[in-house]
């Protein structure tokens, strides 16, 4: 029998549980794997290569990747693609600074640096909203394929459809309501027979999902201009 070759492993938090996970970086069948699947141009496709990457690498910890809210599974992919690519991204800027009246435009290449990962929230938005004095909707953040169910209609059904898929329960001076005993169909009777005003304080919560981010730092240079940009969109990570 070959040798087997050590690699080394990384301690990782995940960000909505705080539950620590030790993990190895890719090995080159997971690289072929998400190879593939970025060549498929399918994000459906990528996301779920990227779900099984993150499942092959766990080391130890306890770690259901399919039911990790959508921007764990962001962290821990870019975490783990620093570690077995490299923490550099190849990034080009165009320089939006005016000089003379006149837009600089100039294109240049800078790097990301995506060992810098984060994660953003936005403050002031509670999971707990109170609909009225005695009525109220606790939420929760949806996984990525309950982001993929939501994905139908148009525009004001896709964002009413991503509350639905968000609800943890409801309650009132009755009791609780959990979303598990309710069908998908009454949770979005239920959401679509509110106030305006009661469905805006549930629009708040997911215009307002926590995000992964990377600040980028650069100058142009043509003119000189620095820039600070912030990465936010997973598949910026990919190059």
């Amino acid at each position: 029998m070959l040798p087997t070759i050590d690699v080394p492993t990384y301690d990782v938090t995940i960000p909505s549980t705080k539950e620590v996970i030790i993990v190895r970086p890719f090995k080159v069948k997971e690289e072929k794997l998400l190879l593939m699947a970025m060549e498929s141009k399918d994000n459906h496709e990528i996301i779920k290569t990227v779900k099984q990457i993150i499942s092959n690498c766990l080391i130890k910890g306890k770690l259901d990747v399919d039911k990790l809210p959508f921007f764990d599974v962001d962290y821990l992919f870019v975490f783990l693609r620093g570690k077995s690519i490299g923490e550099t991204v190849e990034v080009s800027l165009t320089c939006n600074n005016v000089v003379d009246g006149k837009k600089c435009g100039n294109v240049f290449e800078t790097n990301m640096d995506i060992g810098k990962c984060e994660i953003q929230e936005k403050e002031g938005i509670s999971s707990d909203i109170k609909l009225n004095a005695k009525q109220g909707v606790k939420m929760r953040y949806p996984t990525y394929a309950a982001m993929k169910m939501a994905e139908s209609g148009n525009p004001i059904d896709i964002k009413t459809n991503i509350i639905v898929n968000s609800i943890e329960h409801i309650y009132d001076a009755k009791g609780m309501y959990s979303y598990k005993d309710y069908s998908k169909e009454e949770l979005k009777e239920f959401v679509e027979g509110l106030t305006e005003e009661a469905y805006n304080k549930l629009q708040a919560f997911v215009d307002n999902f926590p995000t992964i981010a990377v600040k980028l730092d650069a100058t142009c240079n043509k003119c000189g201009f620095h820039h600070q940009v912030r990465y936010t969109d997973f598949f910026d990570f990919f190059t």
